[in-house]
């Protein structure tokens, strides 16, 4: 634990979370008998005249290890600041605006605290305590709320730190004042004072005028016994300390304190704080310093290479849609909301439509626009690759890698969708594994193929061969080709009758239906449309028959079966098809073109780079020489000046012999 914990201390009378209602009411109701749709219980007043109803019955005891069991289901640190954001995010509809994730300083020891604040409807002292209990959840039957378990404040909370401490304010309704609650799920108050159940204390307050006054809900000595708990295990001093964390809040909003964080096996704090002074960034091996370094260079990548490891990156793309006006602010600076489908290019729009959904699921007709394309720095065969798929407007798998190709191939290709009739697991990281995620996946891996045949020429692979599925139906026995004649009429009229039909091999599971903006390029095939020639028309008895394949869909049923010479199945005519051809072609080459202007821009910007480059160094070269011919102009300059100073002193010294010489003779 970060925090040592003390000796076991007297107990303290503070309130007790109810994991259960006091008295299981028995409801005459056929029970589910599904594992995944058994957690749609609703409790509720129900009379139940048995005798068993008055009985005493023992609570379910919910010991303090299971705070920590529980958490476990976070295996990564930042899936559990997506359960706090998805709760902010859920408050827009009580007036929230922002949600800020922050770093605060401990005021008794000085540690790292984790802040996340809203100003949303905020807790009515009924709520929090739903809040600190477990499985209570007004969300999971509310339209366009991410939330549903009643579980993860406790889970997201425990898996970041020890200990959290919440401060909540609610206005008023019509007939009751405004309040404001503080409680605190303390793992480390638990241990520490030898706890078997996990206890909250809270205390609550209602505004009387401008003041605050106390709500008693048991006795004023056991309020004073949770405040004094509080103060205690909390990182702050006093009951003032605790009143001023509402002056943050103003009218309304909800803000949470984890402390005592996690460290890891080094003693360090699983959660860095230091890397990025913008960002909250987490340690271990989520973290790849290749990757960031990768990312630094292919821009259009960084999403998929940092998203592990960095929270402003990861809640970046955490939601599809934000809300208009929403926010989303970590230590000081707003995250930029960003949709992968920008880093794309050669984009394709699919539709999915499930066959059979769960019963919990009320639009029958959901369906899934799926967006896929080649990451734009797919030209640089980057390992990058897989499907964001969002639930409810929530990244719940990203960039999900669905086909695990030998080789190459499906490199650079991401995709976009959001599933609403698949169900997330209760970390909100994955899927439940149901025969409909079954088929979306398969599905999904055969969109990736069928782009990357089509596609990965463009991107400066070897081209893929196309595999085409041709079915040609028997014709007449007694009728051969080779008995009729070359430019016969027959023949003439028989060799246009060609027909295009859906395989039947295609529609096992799903349908996947494409419109004219989203068909393939040219040289395309649709996996889930063969191309069904039809044989020579045959004659008998002066009359012709032509035999056509029948239209099948994904179910099986049989839409048209030709047997004249027309036939029903439409046909679109060539000069349409030749238009659609020619427009597709044209959107390629237009996205094609696209793709060269960038690798041109970025030559150009590497080529006015390197002119600079040799500019400067030029530049520097002409420095040196300016410096070294200086350098020798006044060498020569000291040289003539020595040289010239040493004549002097030849003469100097001539003179002087001379005189000697003069002074010698008259001596003498």
């Amino acid at each position: 634990m970060p925090l040592s914990f003390v000796p076991p201390q007297p107990e303290m009378a503070v309130e007790e979370t109810v994991v259960v209602s006091e008295s299981p009411q028995p409801v005459e109701k056929r029970s589910c008998k599904q594992f995944w749709k058994a957690g749609d219980y609703e409790g509720g007043k129900v009379d139940d005249p048995s005798p068993s109803c008055n009985a005493v019955m023992d609570h379910l005891r919910v010991h303090p290890k299971f705070l920590h069991s529980n958490a476990t289901s976070h295996k990564w640190a930042l899936g559990a600041f997506a359960e706090l954001l998805d709760n902010s995010l859920d408050e827009v509809c009580n007036g929230a605006t922002y949600v800020c994730v922050d770093m605060l300083k401990n005021m008794k020891d000085g540690s790292h605290m984790l802040l996340v604040e809203d100003n949303g409807g905020g807790m009515a002292p009924d709520k929090m305590r739903q809040c600190m209990s477990l499985g209570y959840s007004v969300k999971s039957k509310m339209a366009n709320t991410i939330g549903q378990y009643g579980n993860g404040f406790k889970t997201s909370t425990m898996r970041l730190g020890a200990d959290v401490i919440v401060f909540s304010r609610c206005q008023g309704s019509d007939k009751q004042s405004a309040t404001q609650s503080i409680g605190m799920l303390s793992y480390s108050f638990l241990r520490g004072t030898g706890k078997e159940d996990i206890v909250v204390p809270m205390i609550d307050y209602e505004k009387n005028g401008k003041s605050w006054n106390k709500i008693i809900r048991a006795s004023c000595d056991d309020w004073n016994k949770n405040l004094e708990t509080i103060v205690h295990w909390s990182p702050y001093k006093n009951e003032e300390d605790l009143i001023q964390q509402f002056d943050f809040l103003k009218n309304q909003g909800t803000r949470i304190i984890i402390y005592n964080l996690w460290e890891d096996d080094e003693g360090n704090l699983e959660l860095d704080f230091d890397s990025d002074k913008e960002d909250i960034q987490i340690r271990g091996v989520n973290r790849d310093e290749k990757n960031i370094d990768m990312a630094q260079k292919y821009t259009n990548c960084r999403h998929f290479l940092t998203y592990r490891h960095s929270l402003r990156i990861y809640a970046s793309i955490l939601y599809l849609r934000l809300p208009p006006g929403f926010r989303i602010i970590l230590r000081g600076k707003d995250v930029i909301h960003h949709n992968i489908v920008n880093d794309l290019m050669l984009t394709k729009e699919l539709t999915y439509k499930p066959l059979q959904l769960s019963e919990g699921v009320v639009n029958s007709n959901m369906v899934a626009t799926v967006t896929i394309g080649f990451v734009k720095d797919a030209r640089y065969h980057i390992d990058v690759q897989g499907f964001n798929i969002y639930h409810k407007n929530r990244l719940i798998k990203p960039f999900w890698r669905l086909w695990n190709a030998a080789g190459s191939d499906g490199r650079g290709i991401i995709g976009v969708l959001e599933a609403n009739f698949v169900e997330p697991a209760h970390d909100k990281q994955s899927f439940e594994r149901t025969p409909v995620l079954s088929r979306l996946e398969n599905r999904l891996i055969k969109f990736q193929r069928a782009f990357w045949g089509n596609n990965c020429q463009e991107v400066g692979y070897a081209p893929r061969r196309q595999s085409k599925k041709h079915v040609f139906p028997k014709t007449d026995s007694k009728t051969s080709s080779s008995k009729m004649k070359p430019g016969s009429k027959l023949d003439k009229r028989s060799s246009p009758s060609q027909s295009q039909s859906p395989s039947p091999s295609s529609a096992a599971d799903d349908h996947a239906n494409q419109d004219g903006s989203n068909e393939e390029s040219p040289a395309s095939i649709d996996l889930e449309q063969d191309l069904i020639p039809l044989g020579r028309s045959s004659t008998k008895a002066g009359t012709s028959r032509s035999r056509a394949a029948a239209a099948v869909v994904g179910d099986g049923q049989i839409l048209s079966d030709s047997g004249d010479e027309q036939g029903k199945i439409p046909q679109p005519p060539r000069v349409l098809r030749s238009k659609d051809e020619t427009l597709k072609s044209l959107q390629y080459e237009r996205d094609r073109n696209i793709s060269l202007e960038d690798q041109l821009k970025e030559a150009q910007e590497q080529l006015e780079k390197a002119r600079q480059e040799v500019e400067e160094s030029n530049q520097e070269q002409n420095a040196l020489i300016d410096i070294l011919q200086e350098e020798r102009e006044r060498r020569d300059e000291t040289e003539e000046k020595l040289r010239e100073k040493l004549r002097e002193a030849s003469n100097t010294i001539c003179k002087l012999v001379e005189k000697v010489k003069q002074l010698e003779r008259r001596c003498k």
